[in-house]
């Protein structure tokens, strides 16, 4: 039985995906490029972790709708060593770094 060949252009767009689904890679490492399969999952998870170097990705949890921060994290100032863009809470205040080492914080409240 011969294969079709389709352009990606023709295919049909997923609207949806889980962990466990692929895509193709074209690995071109060492100048000779090889066409590759990859879990949907593994570039989030190896994204994740270069971003929260200090943590695991078992305690980040990313849903359809979500983020969750499974542990809370309280800074002992606003001028620690920190990586811009690093997001944490308490029980008062959800923290973010607005610069490398300038941490900012909102008060929270019940509505």
């Amino acid at each position: 039985m011969a294969t079709e060949v389709k352009k990606i252009s023709e295919l049909t767009l997923l609207q949806t995906a889980n962990s466990a689904d692929v895509f193709v890679v074209v690995d071109d490492t060492t100048g000779t490029p090889a066409t590759k399969k990859m879990n949907i999952g593994r570039p989030l998870t190896q994204g994740l972790k270069g971003k929260f170097a200090n943590t695991t990705i078992s305690q980040l949890e990313i849903t359809g709708d979500r983020v969750v921060i499974q542990n809370t994290k309280t800074p002992t100032s606003s001028t620690i060593t920190i990586t811009k863009g690093s997001v944490f809470f308490d029980t008062n205040y959800l923290y973010v770094a607005t610069a490398n080492n300038t941490i900012k914080r909102v008060a929270l409240s019940s509505f």
